[in-house]
């Protein structure tokens, strides 16, 4: 019997049935933005540093670091009051200098204001000369959280930040969470990121970017997310890392206080609610327990309350 083969009409109906099978399921198998190789190097810096936290709170009773409670003797930092040492970039040059993380290991892989934030390439692991006493000196007080660190003689680079990362803001009711607690559901560490309009979970359920720099224009939407919409690496208390698609993630709540009533409200990570049961309606950062991640450039004592300056970009 001869054999018979494809017609031409025969070949063109395959190769368009596969070219429609092609469009139809590519945007199911190719990762989704995000999902390559810098969001899981990011993931794993975000874990590494936290556990390196987890491994000095094991070996100093429970507590992460915390500059004003080390420097005691004043030896690194002098002439400003305990806690205005305890901003982002002092806490993080304790973990490098006591070879904890990497001067490396604090720029997000995928970061996205490099004009701003730069590895540290002049960190001094041994006797750093913008310290009060150099020889003694328990950290780099030269390593900068954010590009607006307050200026000061141990200022190395003004204007660069060396690290990329946010965290829960160590005073106050939210110091009892700057330790090994082990909760799963206390945000710790992670990808910065941008403000939201109001201090109140909004009746819809949609967290609204504020107009600007710090909102719809914010780089950190550009970290990992999109031009709308935030996404980042969040580590937790109990060491465990996610990738977050969303500002206020799912099963992530706060106490809110509504006359009499309360209720368990999505937290967002970047907003320190002011409707908090017990905590800040008066715009502070002392009562409240809710997340509230942010890079800390400075601290300033006033009377018996601290104010903290964050950075955001």
């Amino acid at each position: 019997m001869k054999k018979r083969g494809f017609t031409v009409i025969e070949l063109l109906v395959v190769l368009i049935v596969i070219a429609v099978a092609v469009v139809v399921l590519l945007p199911t198998i190719q990762p989704r933005r995000g999902c390559g190789g810098r969001q899981m190097k990011d993931a794993t810096q975000v874990r590494g540093i936290l556990q390196s936290m987890v491994v000095w709170a094991g070996q100093n009773k429970g507590k992460s670091p915390l500059p004003s409670e080390l420097d005691l003797m004043d030896s690194t930092i002098s002439g400003v009051p305990a806690p205005e040492k305890d901003n982002t970039g002092n806490i993080l040059s304790i973990l490098i200098y006591t070879g904890g993380i990497s001067t490396d290991l604090c720029i997000n892989p995928a970061e996205s204001n490099t004009g701003k934030v730069q590895v540290d390439g002049g960190y001094t692991y041994d006797s750093p000369s913008g310290a009060a006493n150099p020889a003694n000196a328990l950290w780099d007080p030269g390593f900068a959280g954010t590009p607006e660190d307050d200026p000061g003689a141990h200022r190395r680079a003004p204007g660069l930040g060396n690290q990329s990362y946010a965290h829960i803001l160590p005073f106050g009711n939210r110091l009892s969470r700057w330790s090994d607690t082990y909760v799963k559901t206390e945000a710790a560490f992670g990808d910065r990121g941008p403000e939201y309009s109001g201090t109140t979970y909004p009746p819809n359920g949609k967290w609204t970017l504020v107009p600007g720099a710090f909102g719809i224009d914010s780089n950190t939407l550009l970290i990992h997310g999109s031009r709308n919409s935030w996404e980042g690496n969040i580590a937790y208390n109990d060491a465990h890392v996610n990738f977050e698609t969303k500002p206020a993630p799912d099963g992530f709540v706060y106490q809110r206080t509504t006359g009499s009533s309360k209720a368990a409200t999505p937290d967002n990570l970047f907003v320190n609610e002011s409707d908090e049961d017990g905590g800040d309606a008066d715009g502070g950062i002392m009562r409240g327990v809710n997340a509230y991640l942010r890079p800390i450039a400075g601290v300033k004592v006033a009377g018996e309350s601290v104010k903290v300056r964050v950075w955001k970009d």
